[in-house]
């Protein structure tokens, strides 16, 4: 009842949200697809690809196997599994925000106050998500057509992603349904979703024998489509199953639940609290630590792995030719070493910095805020105390990533030199963030998002060529890029650290003289 006004309501809340993600996949795709048309511009190459690195373990366990030698195989055997993880995780999360998360916030009594129907929220939710995926299916067949790829493939590409956010969404709707934060919530659906990912990989590292174990995932049933490689469409139909059948266990579990409980109930906690939790630094760090303790050993995790055997991939990779278009435009006579660094750079720039804007923009999310201000704590010492978590964080993660890089050959230091010096652009970034909430609202969230967005296209666009080198300095990525083997000098480093400090400064003024609406 009333299903079609909440779809409508949600479709207004994310009027921003959606179109942007989608977009931002559709642009990832383009530029994968650019990308590898330059690495590997003939059959030769693609051919060495796919029998000299693509059967790398480490290779296998993160972005499965290759299933062709074309350049649409390539293409979706680098990118086809990010994109699927990508679609999972936006899906996890719109799903809890417009489920679990209201029911937090008390949105869900509300709209339960007029004529709405029990479980039309959930069916709402569920709608929009799914819609969102199919659209998302559509954008990346028109880019893959648009880019001179075969529609057959380009249309089983952009199916595995929406698969992806399709199981993502249903392993959120199940969830949302068991527990009472929405914070555990999508958690929960996504390190499921993920673990299943990882799993899958240890199905085709082990081979022909462990393959079985990949058929029990349904990750490993989307990678099995065969993009650009003999298509499987039936696939699809264990991937519909199985949506079906998480969907159809959160309505039962649903309907067993009162509004704004979960099955299973929270652990009552101490009758007293800790004295670290007696302050504002205390609450910060009980809000973060789960995020932060998982980057930091996913940071350990993939260091590991591109240190103990992605390296050598990457250097038989250089060693093929294959990067004499990447050595010219970054002007190196190394291409193994720029690849090296080009690809260290790509997992802790972007995802660190995302960490970063997280941890900064979770102050608009925290529920107690009155409250807490309400007490002798000024709103400087409460933002700091989230913002140290912005800062520490990434120190940590980077530094185990960089200790993680030298296991393969003992240079510890070299893999400390490489992350290290990528933490002022990463400050840089929070900064900006911190800019936006203090002197821009509600806004702020959406500035401190799109700032991020803009950095990833304009070094995107530097790469090909359609960016000039004056205009990407504007970028604080530029400043710690992978496109100098010389280390940036402390100079360079301590200048962004200053920019940081100066966004910085510029939101805690803001944030002191305008209202608290946050």
């Amino acid at each position: 009842m009333n299903t079609q006004a909440l779809i409508r309501l949600i479709l207004r809340r994310d009027r921003v949200w959606q179109p942007l993600w989608l977009l931002l996949v559709a642009l990832f795709v383009t530029t994968t697809v650019a990308t590898i048309r330059q690495l590997l511009p003939t059959p030769e190459a693609r051919l060495h690809y796919v029998n000299e690195i693509a059967a790398n373990p480490v290779i296998l366990l993160m972005q499965g196997p290759a299933y062709g030698d074309s350049l649409g195989a390539a293409a979706a055997q680098q990118r086809g599994a990010a994109t699927m993880i990508f679609a999972a995780l936006a899906s996890v999360i719109l799903l809890v925000k417009h489920t679990r998360s209201d029911e937090e916030q008390g949105r869900r009594e509300l709209v339960g106050s007029a004529a709405v129907g029990r479980h039309a929220p959930l069916t709402a939710a569920l709608a929009v998500v799914l819609g969102a995926n199919l659209v998302l299916a559509v954008l990346i067949t028109v880019v893959g057509v648009g880019a001179g790829l075969p529609l057959a493939g380009s249309l089983a590409w952009g199916l595995m992603a929406a698969s992806g956010g399709w199981t993502g969404a249903a392993l959120a709707a199940v969830a949302v349904q068991v527990t009472q934060s929405a914070r555990v919530a999508g958690t929960t659906a996504f390190t499921v979703f993920f673990g299943a990912y990882l799993v899958r990989g240890v199905s085709d590292v082990g081979g022909p024998g462990m393959e079985w174990l990949g058929w029990l995932m349904p990750s490993g049933w989307i990678l099995r489509a065969r993009a650009f490689g003999g298509e499987q469409w039936w696939v699809f139909l264990l991937v519909a199953a199985f949506v079906a059948a998480l969907v159809g266990v959160a309505y039962a579990l649903s309907a067993r639940r009162d509004i704004a409980a979960g099955l299973v109930p929270p652990r009552l906690g101490p009758a007293h609290a800790p004295n670290g939790l007696r302050g504002p630094l205390g609450l910060a760090w009980r809000m973060h630590r789960g995020m932060a303790l998982a980057w930091i050993a996913g940071a350990g995790f993939i260091g590991a792995a591109v240190g103990l055997g992605g390296q050598t991939a990457i250097e038989t990779f250089g060693q093929s030719g294959a990067l004499d278009f990447w050595a010219e435009r970054t002007g190196t006579d190394d291409p193994t070493e720029i690849f090296f660094r080009l690809v260290v750079y790509k997992l802790a720039m972007y995802s660190v910095s995302l960490y970063a804007i997280m941890s900064v923009l979770r102050l608009r999310g925290e529920e107690a805020t009155e409250l807490f201000l309400s007490h002798p704590v000024s709103r400087t010492r409460w933002v700091v105390s989230h913002l140290v978590f912005a800062v520490a964080v990434p120190v940590a993660v980077l530094v185990l990533a960089g200790l993680a890089l030298g296991l393969g050959d003992g240079d510890f230091a070299g893999g400390l030199a490489i992350t290290t010096t990528l933490l002022p652009g990463v400050w840089a970034m929070a900064g900006i963030a911190v800019a936006a909430f203090g002197l821009f609202r509600r806004a702020g969230a959406v500035v401190g998002w799109t700032a991020l967005l803009l950095a990833i296209a304009v070094e995107v666009g530097w790469e090909v060529g359609l960016v000039s080198d004056s205009f990407f300095m504007v970028s604080p990525f530029a400043h710690v890029h992978y496109s100098t083997l010389a280390s940036p000098g402390p100079g360079t480093l301590i200048g962004l650290t200053l920019v940081a400090a100066g966004f910085t400064a510029a939101g805690l003024y803001g944030l002191r003289r305008r209202d608290l609406a946050l």
